[in-house]
């Protein structure tokens, strides 16, 4: 950028920031607020902090959705309140909009909160007001910080409140001032160094996306088209070249704030719906090797399948409230892009002859368009990936009752095969108990039978002497065991050869 005329000034330069938090989810219900809805509020005191501002210091004090607690000697953030002090007046209109500065206690009518600073070491003297709304389901912030006197460009930077105050929808910064010594055919050169003096690293925005005429004055716009609300900034630089503009501001104003609220609605709910594509993407690349898997499937065990079987509902259910929340963010603007052209027709019907809307028309035709059917198509392409989940399912269940009816016979056939194994021991365990109960059983009658078979047999006395009487004793036993062994084993040879025989297993 070229370096800026030392006579080019601004005169009675005043900066409103346009802030807009989102104050319930329509998920929660119309009684239940964001967690981080206060974060406007509490930003603004922050701010009066940093400036040293004391109304904007004490700001929780003024603001109907604060209380006090005398307890803690403090003001705490309690929304439903809101409703409560409302008026019999603004009773009918709580849906739509809602003054939050808490209202005179002797004339019961709105107040305005204006505050001012001491003069810094240039003699400049900041002053502003600030209004505090609920609109809808969305609290929105005008703050307006001005100057009184000409300034140099490069003082403009100190208007500029967005370094403590960042909205979670989105906002918009509304420069307005008379330019000093600035020829009409620099205008836009004018405004491009406005806005470099106002923000810092404005490479991305230094030229104009849109020009227009809005109530006989020039209007630039500045936006570097980020995605994420908190990183958009988006500028228009006015400038007060004609009569009448001032008392057309003051007419259009509600539009002119709603508007600018429909806007960043618009903008933040497309951002929400990419943040839900890419997460719905996310998860549709996981099935798809899942997918992969399946058709070229390793050996997974049961255990392994069953675990697929639990990630894949859990998967699914996530990925249709993507798709769901989408659909919503869809009709979120669409429902924004009626009210934005229902605000611009009031704009319009206010505007002058010559006046130029294009930059604002633009945005309903173009970027809005572009928005519902990038968001359609993002549908149409992750719509069919739904009954995918539903298949896979199927498919992760049938492979599962395979490999159960497998793992069922498999354990079948081994405890068959172990019946076969234990009978078997037992039919050996009874072969031997039969055969040495037989023996037993033989020898014990052939003892009683034949008592001294041995001494009848040899021809000798047991009375002769001891170790003769214990020799034959011994011989006698020998000889009654094997006799029954004798007798034992064809026994057992026709018991093991009848169990074998297949009519006697």
């Amino acid at each position: 950028m070229n370096q800026t005329p030392t006579a080019w000034k601004a005169q009675n330069p005043s900066l409103t920031l346009y802030a807009f938090q989102l104050r319930q989810d329509i998920s929660k219900g119309k009684q239940q607020v964001m967690d981080n809805a206060n974060q406007l509020w509490e930003q603004c005191v922050a701010l009066g902090e940093q400036r040293n501002i004391q109304l904007l210091k004490s700001l929780k004090k003024q603001l109907r959705c604060y209380t006090y607690d005398p307890k803690e000697s403090q003001y705490h953030y309690n929304p439903s309140n809101e409703d409560q002090e409302a008026t019999a007046e603004e009773k009918p209109y709580l849906d739509d909009w809602l003054e939050l500065v808490r209202k005179d206690p002797q004339s019961n009518q709105a107040r305005q909160l204006r505050f001012h600073s001491d003069s810094d070491k240039n003699g400049l003297r900041l002053m502003g007001e600030i209004s505090p709304l609920r609109i809808h389901d969305t609290y929105a912030l005008d703050l307006t910080l001005r100057y009184r006197e000409t300034v140099e460009l490069a003082q403009l930077s100190q208007l500029n409140p967005t370094d403590q105050i960042q909205a979670s929808i989105g906002q918009t910064l509304l420069l307005f001032t008379k330019p000093v010594n600035v020829e009409e055919s620099a205008y836009q050169d004018f405004a491009n160094h406005c806005v470099a003096a106002l923000v810092k690293e404005t490479a991305d925005y230094l030229q104009p996306s849109a020009t227009g005429q809005l109530f006989g004055s020039p209007i630039f716009e500045y936006d570097n088209d980020k995605q994420k609300p908190r990183e958009r900034c988006h500028i228009l630089v006015w400038l007060d070249s004609h009569p009448e503009t001032l008392s057309k501001t003051v007419e259009a104003y509600h539009s002119l704030l709603n508007l600018l609220g429909c806007r960043s609605k618009i903008l933040y709910a497309y951002s929400q719906s990419r943040h839900c594509h890419d997460k719905a993407l996310e998860l549709y690349r996981e099935l798809e090797q899942k997918v992969n898997e399946l058709i070229q499937p390793p050996e997974e065990t049961l255990e392994e399948l069953n675990q697929w079987l639990k990630e894949i509902p859990q998967r699914a259910f996530h990925y249709a409230k993507y798709l769901r929340d989408m659909e919503d963010h869809r009709i979120t603007i669409t429902t924004n892009i009626e009210n934005y052209r229902s605000r611009l027709e009031n704009i319009k019907a206010l505007s002058l002859p010559n006046d130029d809307l294009a930059f604002l028309q633009t945005f309903l035709d173009r970027t809005c368009k572009q928005f519902q059917t990038q968001i359609e198509v993002d549908l149409n392409y992750l719509r069919p990936t739904q009954h995918l989940f539903e298949q896979m399912t199927a498919t992760i269940r049938g492979m599962i009752e395979v490999k159960q009816a497998e793992s069922d016979r498999i354990l079948q056939e081994t405890l068959q095969a172990n019946e076969a194994a234990a009978q078997k021991r037992e039919q050996k365990l009874e072969l031997v108990v039969t055969v040495v109960g037989t023996g037993l059983a033989v020898s014990g009658i052939s003892s009683q039978v034949a008592s001294d078979a041995t001494e009848k047999i040899l021809s000798v006395s047991k009375d002769a002497n001891l170790p003769s009487y214990v020799g034959y004793s011994f011989l006698d036993i020998v000889f009654h065991l094997l006799v029954g062994v004798i007798l034992a084993t064809p026994v057992g040879i026709i018991v093991w050869w009848w169990r074998r025989k297949p009519n006697g297993r």
